[in-house]
């Protein structure tokens, strides 16, 4: 048998080679071993570019969602079935007109562990010209999260449109991405032919008894779930109001009514114990749209001191039908409820030894305070941390500045006898039945000042 071998690159796979197999006298084995490795050299080189290009890192288009969507199906196909539909599309609110606004959201997840910074572009068609209204904009989007992109598109015309969306470099000079046909979405809007001819067919249909009987549209069931829930601050005050901001996205494909939810709040040492603190209800959330709720709350004065979370449900009492029932609950982070917060120096601190030794605090419950220091994060041995102001004093300020022989003197002291290299600090309260509370610990340094010589 007598071969040779011709390596060429497809111009469609960008780099990826291709063998061509030709009969002619068989070369030398020599011929024939330069030939193969140089086969081999090419492949190592396409491949890795192709995969490059297509990743399993490169951001993904998760969803394009219209404001309007028409009872007609999106499908890739956009299949009008019966005359009857086109007719309700004139009056039917959740259809596009002429001269409306459409708007378009894109979501764009980034699958990889690093932040990726790229352009997105909308890309509109009508009746398959391209649109002047496609829009671009750069993203940062952190790993593993997602953006999203809003656009209105004003319909001057009818027709059927055609939505896409494709990632670029930020540049947009190279697309990494495109959005995937179940992805696109389409919408119609019947010009006059349209509507004459559905007229005359539907006629038509009638007179020969034909004529279909009306039926519901049916939609996809709406999908409820919590797109975050967020708390200020995480560290609360006894006395302090709680602030939420709690968004609720349907990402379902039905409208719907009077959604009730139901937010608790409960200590995580007993997670059985729930107070329900609000009830909200979401008159209308459209497919793809997101309900938030501010809410507020000031725990009880009497509230148990210790680490918190809020609770929030969707639909709690099960009444509605929804594509996925297990996703309706969501929690907050951890709240910590205390009766004095810590604010400066922060934990692991590091002061410089000629510096200012600055400390703030806050309460809303206690009116005078203290400050002990010490090497002792326990402050159980009274030989290892010292009050400020020292004695029986107390100030009424939520802040203090140390004389310099306490510090750093005394401090630099402490650490020098019993060998340490860190000091913590915490603060007493008392109000005016003398009742007293203490915060958390919290540790800081000294920076000691290099010798002249």
């Amino acid at each position: 048998m007598k071969f040779v071998y011709f390596l060429n690159y497809c111009k469609k796979l960008k780099s990826h080679p291709t063998l061509i197999v030709q009969t002619k006298p068989m070369p030398s084995p020599k011929l024939l071993k330069s030939s193969f490795i140089l086969i081999t050299f090419h492949i190592l080189i396409g491949f890795p570019n192709l995969l490059i290009a297509q990743g399993p890192s490169a951001p993904i288009v998760e969803s394009i969602v219209l404001s309007k969507n028409c009872p007609i199906p999106d499908g890739p196909d956009l299949v009008i079935k019966s005359p009857e539909i086109v007719l309700k599309s004139v009056d039917d609110p959740y259809c596009p007109k002429i001269n409306d606004i459409q708007l378009v959201q894109v979501t764009v997840h980034n699958p990889g562990d690093e932040v990726r910074s790229v352009g997105l572009e909308v890309l509109l068609t009508l009746d398959g010209n391209r649109l002047d209204q496609s829009q671009r904009q750069i993203f940062t989007i952190p790993p593993y999260e997602t953006s999203r992109m809003l656009h209105d598109v004003v319909l001057e015309a009818p027709g059927r449109y055609r939505v896409a969306a494709r990632i670029w470099d930020t540049e947009f000079e190279k697309p990494i991405a495109e959005s995937d046909q179940g992805v696109n979405r389409q919408f119609y809007i019947a010009t006059p032919d349209d509507l004459a001819a559905a007229q005359e067919q539907l006629v038509v249909m009638e007179s020969s008894g034909k004529a279909p009987r009306p039926s519901p549209l049916q939609f996809d069931p709406p999908d409820l779930r919590w797109e975050s829930v967020n708390v200020l601050p995480e560290h609360l005050l006894r006395g302090e109001t709680l602030k939420m901001r709690l968004n609720l996205l349907n990402v379902g494909g039905d409208v719907v009514q009077d959604v009730l939810c139901k937010v608790e709040y409960y200590n995580e040492r007993q997670p059985r114990r729930r107070t329900t603190i609000a009830n909200p209800i979401a008159n209308v959330i459209a497919p793809g749209e997101t309900v938030t709720f501010d809410l507020e709350y000031i725990p009880p004065t009497d509230q148990l001191l210790g680490e918190y979370k809020i609770s929030v449900t969707v639909d709690p009492d099960d009444q509605l039908t929804e594509l996925k029932e297990d996703n309706n609950a969501m929690e907050s982070e951890t709240i910590r409820l205390s009766d004095i917060r810590l604010l400066l120096p922060s934990d692991s601190f590091v002061f410089d030894e000629n510096g200012l030794f600055l400390f703030q605090w806050d309460s809303l419950v206690f009116a005078e305070f203290k400050i002990q220091v010490g090497v002792d994060d326990k402050f159980e041995d009274p030989r290892l941390y010292f009050d400020l102001p020292q004695g029986d004093r107390w100030i009424a300020d939520k802040e203090l500045v140390p004389l310099t022989g306490e510090l750093p003197g005394m401090a630099m002291g402490l650490m020098q006898t019993s060998q340490k290299n860190k000091l913590f600090w915490r603060v007493i309260g008392r109000n005016i039945s003398g009742q007293q509370a203490i915060s958390d610990v919290q540790s800081f340094t000294i920076k000691p000042t290099s010798d002249a010589s």
